[in-house]
């Protein structure tokens, strides 16, 4: 019978009791088979794993069994480069009782009747016979379980070939010791490498952890840098301001001086906010910027923005609300186009808001050409206010609307402020603000002319 076994000393145990099992035929004297042929077989295994294969982690060791009546015959083989079995220290020296090594190859040789080893020494035959022939325990049941557990305490009347009892027994009590303080060290060491693998699983999680959140504050930064300061222009007062939700979003707004002393004011919410929204919003940045400052009316630069984006808005199914708005200081009108943005208003002197209803749906969703209407301007008295939904869902209470309905109310009650000290109440109202909506993008822009 041949069989092998992994380089584990977990697995010795139920390799010894199956060889025990196997040798019932032999007939052996049932103390014999159960002591020496069970501690010469666990020497050898030991040997193999604990010495043999200390430097092949994956190695494996070979057993083959031969087993006529009277006689087993067990063959030990592992993978190592071998050892010579004549030069390993006599533990029956005071000062060699205590080492790990040699007492494995004079139990072996004390217990069994033959021990040979191969030329290169990663072998070794186990040889133990029965002097009776092997006609006693004919109707003796095979070993096995507890029986061949507990024969280990049958030292009695056991023969010890070669060797005086009391070597044998000293040899047998420092092997015993020594196996339990190498079971308490596997446990010490297993315990120390769980803590030691947990330990650097959290540090490689914390290093992954820093190393986004640096990511993201770049990215953050490159957004925000993204967005142009406001320009300084004759007769206009303006004031903006966008904080995302995540460390990047899809909010933005620009401020773009045209020509003729015009200015255009910008807004936009792209759906969802992250990574992709923060992309398709530097897509759109750069083209409005493009096209805007040629002067075209409100819908032909909606136009143009549907030409550059429609594609990506399409293939990452994400939609564009924007509103675009052209004025001038000292002109009474206000010109724009809104693809379904909700929060656009004029604020008029006595405080009263009037929305810029959408003129088409949002962008990635309805169909073009896009349309563009026109607002009575005070210039001097109103307020120009767009902000989106982030800002609004933040300061609602019971509902959305209400959300909206305090922006207009702060709005209105400081309207004769600068229009920069206005913004900052709003903003420190969200940041104070417990809302009961999902934080989203907050963004708003107000302006004045004169």
């Amino acid at each position: 019978m041949i069989f092998e076994l992994p380089n584990d000393i977990g697995a010795i145990e139920r390799a010894v009791d199956h060889a025990v099992a196997c040798c019932a035929h032999a007939r052996l004297d049932r103390r014999l088979l159960l002591f020496n042929f069970r501690v010469g077989l666990t020497e050898a295994l030991s040997n193999a794993m604990l010495y043999g294969n200390r430097n092949q982690p994956g190695g494996r060791v070979r057993v083959e069994l031969r087993v006529r009546p009277g006689e087993v015959r067990a063959s030990v083989s592992d993978q190592g480069r071998g050892f010579d079995p004549d030069r390993v220290p006599d533990p029956r020296l005071p000062a060699n009782l205590l080492r790990p090594d040699g007492r494995g190859v004079f139990l072996m040789r004390a217990l069994m009747d033959e021990v040979h080893f191969n030329p290169e020494g990663n072998s070794v035959t186990l040889v133990l016979r029965d002097p009776g022939g092997g006609d006693r325990g004919a109707d003796t049941p095979a070993p096995t379980g507890e029986d061949a557990r507990a024969a280990g305490a049958a030292r009695h009347d056991i023969r010890l070939p070669g060797h005086d009892d009391d070597d044998v027994t000293r040899i047998l009590a420092a092997t015993i010791a020594r196996s339990a303080e190498l079971a308490r060290q596997a446990e010490t060491t297993r315990a120390d490498l769980e803590a030691a693998l947990e330990a650097n699983r959290r540090m490689r999680e914390e290093m992954a952890r820093e190393h986004a959140t640096r990511e993201m504050q770049l990215a953050h930064d490159l957004q925000l840098k993204l967005l142009p300061p406001i320009p300084r222009m004759k007769g206009v007062e303006a004031a903006a301001r966008v904080v995302p939700a995540a460390s990047v979003g899809g909010d933005f707004y620009q401020v773009i001086q045209l020509s003729g002393g015009r200015v255009g004011v910008m807004i936009g919410d792209v759906s969802g906010h992250g990574f992709p929204a923060a992309l398709i919003m530097a897509l759109v940045m750069s083209a409005a910027t493009i096209y805007a400052e040629e002067g075209r009316a409100p819908a032909a630069v909606l136009e143009y923005l549907n030409r550059a984006i429609g594609d990506e808005l399409e293939s990452t199914e994400m939609y564009l609300s924007l509103c675009y708005c052209v004025l001038a200081p000292g002109r009474s009108g206000i010109a724009y186009s809104n693809t379904g943005h909700p929060h656009a208003f004029v604020v008029q002197a006595d405080g009263t808001p009037r929305r810029l209803f959408a003129t088409d749906p949002p962008m990635g969703i309805g169909p073009t050409p896009y349309g563009e209407s026109n607002l009575r301007w005070r210039p001097g008295e109103d307020l120009l206010l767009l902000f989106t939904d982030g800002l609004s869902d933040t300061l609602a209470r019971s509902r959305r609307s209400t959300g909206e309905e305090r922006v207009l109310d702060t709005v209105a009650a400081n309207r004769h402020r600068p229009v920069s000290e206005i913004l900052d109440t709003l903003f420190e109202m969200s940041r104070d603000a417990v809302p009961s909506i999902p934080a989203d993008d907050r963004t708003a822009v107000i302006l004045r002319t004169s």
